[in-house]
């Protein structure tokens, strides 16, 4: 354990207190200003559980601080939405349907050009289609495209490839949506048929990055939705929220583990045999990634933070946050920064080694970190307009609210870094905004016409 485990588990309190706080202030953790402070809450818990070893003072500090500025965003713009509006959906109970015409046929064949993005990669390595199908070929594949990736930083997949990837994406915000509609068990199973690509390309490419941002997609879309329905609850109980965390985080670092020894080649064709004890050597090594892959960015930024906090650089104006469009018109940054070692140990191995700061380090590149407070107050008081809207049962309000939950959820970096999911959200934001002005455009007809 750390020496400063005690300080930071008394900061990490005062976290959770800020978040409880901010939740009665502003009725529902699905607020943004509650639900920001909530996910670094359990950011700063896990981190104090499972590496304790790990050193997050003093950058947990300023986790404190940014949390209290998106509960200070969300208070400004609060006397927009009274009491009794608060009230008048009950407890974990829709109080309107939300309309999605057609959401089921586009969630479906979304799923289906994602799976034929996957089929298609593997074919340009000349792999038939069953191919996928087969653990062998499978973990031949990702050894071969995560190389690709890691030697040869202007490597691109395929154009095509990344045009039907759009749909994997496109498929967990739909999904999310038609999942907290709660319909028949037909519809809620459908909702979930977008795993099946994330999942292929996940292992195909060896990039858990692919798996994490359709879950994070998927789980704003279905928190976005609940708040429209009327819902001010995340789960019925605390029992059930915990045992869905644990549920996530064990399923998470199992597919981790898996997804590291395939691109790792161990289950490849022609591989030299794995003994039992270096298979057990293999296993630890992937468990311990894991760790540092979930938990290890709080104490990297800690790392930076204390290095950092009083040296002035040139702020980049968005390009760190925002290089996915912005690549659009030609600006590049490095994605891939250097490693630090966030062990104890001089000579710690790979598995403790990490480039993954978390988001607050982009946003303190892009604005500096005062500027970044700043930033993201004034983030926090538009998301909190937006989701006053959504409480109200506009739909129209839906993506903008989506894209804050997403931001939040995506701690280890800025949620607008991957230009394929940037574009699915464009395209969920056009179907909605199609949705609501056609209802909208009827309600006009209705009303002019009585």
């Amino acid at each position: 354990m750390d020496t400063t485990w005690p300080l930071s588990a008394a900061v990490v309190g005062l976290i959770i207190l800020q978040a409880s706080l901010a939740r009665n202030q502003l009725g529902s953790w699905l607020a943004p200003g509650a639900f920001f402070g909530l996910m670094w809450a359990t950011v700063g818990v896990l981190s104090l559980s499972i590496t304790p070893e790990f050193r997050i003072w003093p950058g947990v500090l300023w986790i404190l601080f940014m949390s209290c500025s998106a509960h200070l965003g969300g208070l400004l713009v609060w006397s927009a939405e009274s009491s009794s509006d608060l009230t008048s959906a009950s407890e974990g109970v829709a109080s309107q349907r939300v309309n999605l015409p057609l959401a089921l046929p586009f969630l479906l064949v979304s799923a289906v050009l994602g799976t034929a993005g996957v089929v298609y990669l593997a074919s340009t390595w000349g792999q038939p289609v069953w191919a996928i199908l087969s653990v062998s070929v499978v973990s031949m594949l990702s050894s071969h495209f995560a190389g690709m990736r890691y030697t040869d930083p202007d490597y691109r997949e395929p154009t095509s490839f990344l045009v039907l990837s759009v749909f994997i994406y496109l498929s967990g915000y739909l999904g999310g949506m038609i999942f907290a509609r709660r319909g028949s068990r037909l519809e809620q199973l459908a909702a979930l048929s977008g795993v099946v690509p994330a999942l292929l390309e996940t292992f195909v490419l060896g990039a858990r990055t692919c798996l994490v941002c359709f879950v994070i997609h998927w789980i704003a879309s279905y928190c976005a939705t609940r708040a429209y329905l009327g819902d001010r609850r995340l789960w019925q109980n605390w029992r059930r929220g915990l045992t869905t965390l644990g549920s996530g985080l064990l399923v998470l670092t199992t597919l981790y583990v898996m997804v590291q020894m395939a691109r790792m080649g161990t289950f490849a064709p022609g591989s030299i045999p794995v003994s039992t004890q270096r298979e057990e050597v293999l296993v630890k090594f992937s468990v311990r990634t894991a760790e540092v892959q979930y938990v290890g960015y709080a104490a990297a930024f800690s790392k930076w933070f204390s290095e950092n906090w009083d040296v002035w650089q040139a702020p980049g104006l968005g390009l760190y946050s925002f290089d996915g469009p912005a690549g659009w018109f030609g600006y590049k940054i490095r994605r891939n920064p250097e490693q630090i070692n966030i062990s104890h140990y001089a000579n710690a191995n790979s598995s403790e080694l990490t480039n993954v700061y978390s988001m607050l380090r982009q946003l303190a590149f892009d604005w500096t970190l005062p500027g970044s407070s700043i930033f993201l107050l004034i983030l926090s008081a538009l998301a909190s307009l937006a989701y006053v809207k959504v409480r109200g049962h506009n739909a129209g309000y839906i993506p903008p609210i989506i894209l804050y939950y997403q931001i939040s959820l995506y701690v280890t970096s800025f949620a607008l870094r991957t230009t394929l999911s940037d574009v699915a959200w464009v395209l969920f934001a056009g179907y909605m905004w199609l949705v609501f002005a056609t209802e909208t455009r009827g309600y006009l007809s209705e009303s002019s016409e009585s």
